[in-house]
């Protein structure tokens, strides 16, 4: 057993989640206190019980979803409190109450966790006995805790931005070595080379979606925090960027599938492709500035006649390249008729 190893991986687990495990912590603990001492409720249990739902060990998640969580958490005590005053507690009467919780929960359109915290806030007011003339002390413990989540979110949370940089950074890493792989196989003559990395290439997809979520937390947590940077540039460029990466990533697959049609039909493709697909994934894997400069250097090989693109799949396969390249260069803020300009003027 390598116990150095599960220690190792352990520790980063730790370190992953001590930050998140911390704001809950806080949360828990300002919610409580709010409704003890300016409420004046004795045992606000749901207040820190809301606070810890809607706020979770993923102190990057979005501020939407923190609000959803403690919207359902909040919902499913009302519910609970409402009901139980009525039909009083009991074996059916948590049957009654979760079914009621669920269906205004999907009623008021909340879907998979929010209607999941609804039932289940339910099932702890009935099983929980009600302080006496507590009226809806509950209720208002439960909105306390989801409010101090939100805050706890919007005001303490690490860099915006970081989560968005570390995907990106990934995604690149990927694509390149995605355009490294083709660009192997098609030396070697290998159309299962060029497929499993066709294959890689569509594996790829999810990762912009997650891409896409975690500059939208960012610009979200901007938007509350009092710390935020009102220039927000980094959200703009992300944004701009991942724009561009998807339009090209789209267009690379289409590459890919086009050069492996050719090789399996035997169909000539430029000798050159391999480098360029190198030189490709150089650029990809490089800092914005140094980007722009080889993405410009590899615009200007672009040429179908130069290259020798006599055949259909080839001159395909070039065009692919020409509008990749464009839409990465777009990407990192190149204005559309400089990236043009670039690019060598087709024969007519």
């Amino acid at each position: 057993m390598d116990v150095s190893g599960i220690a190792s991986r352990a520790v980063g687990r730790l370190r992953m989640g001590a930050w998140g495990s911390a704001q809950c912590g806080l949360a828990a603990a300002l919610a409580w206190a709010f409704s003890v001492h300016v409420l004046g409720h004795p045992r606000p249990f749901f207040a820190s019980v809301a606070a810890v739902v809607a706020l979770g060990l993923r102190g990057g998640q979005r501020l939407r979803r923190t609000a959803e969580l403690a919207f359902g958490v909040a919902l499913g005590v009302l519910v609970g409190d409402l009901v139980v005053g009525v039909i009083g507690s009991g074996t059916w009467q948590i049957g009654v109450v979760v079914a009621a919780g669920l269906l205004i929960a999907v009623a008021c359109g909340g879907t998979g966790l929010v209607v999941t915290q609804s039932g289940l806030q339910a099932v702890f007011v009935v099983a929980l006995p009600r302080t006496p003339n507590s009226g809806f002390h509950r209720w208002q413990d439960a909105l306390v805790g989801g409010g101090i989540a939100l805050l706890v979110a919007a005001l303490l949370s690490t860099d915006p931005w970081r989560e968005a940089a570390r995907l990106r950074g990934g995604y690149l890493a990927q694509l390149a070595g995605v355009l490294q792989e083709v660009s192997a196989g098609l030396r070697a003559g290998s159309p299962e080379q060029v497929a499993a990395a066709l294959d890689r290439g569509r594996a790829l997809e999810p990762l912009l979606a997650q891409w896409q979520e975690a500059l939208t937390t960012g610009r979200e947590t901007t938007l509350l925090s009092p710390l935020r940077d009102d220039r927000d540039d980094v959200g703009r460029q992300g944004e701009l960027l991942l724009r561009g990466l998807t339009r090209a990533t789209r267009n690379l697959r289409v590459l890919i599938r086009r050069s492996l049609a050719a090789m399996q039909t035997g169909q000539s493709l430029p000798v050159a492709l391999p480098a360029l697909l190198e030189e490709l994934a150089t650029a990809v894997g490089s800092g914005a500035e140094q980007s722009r400069e080889r993405l410009v250097h590899l615009a200007g090989k672009l040429d179908p006649m130069e290259l020798g693109a006599t055949s259909l799949s080839a001159q395909v396969v070039v065009g692919q390249l020409r509008v990749a390249v464009l839409d990465l260069l777009e990407g990192l803020g190149v204005e559309q008729a400089q990236a043009r300009a670039a690019l060598p003027e087709l024969a007519s």
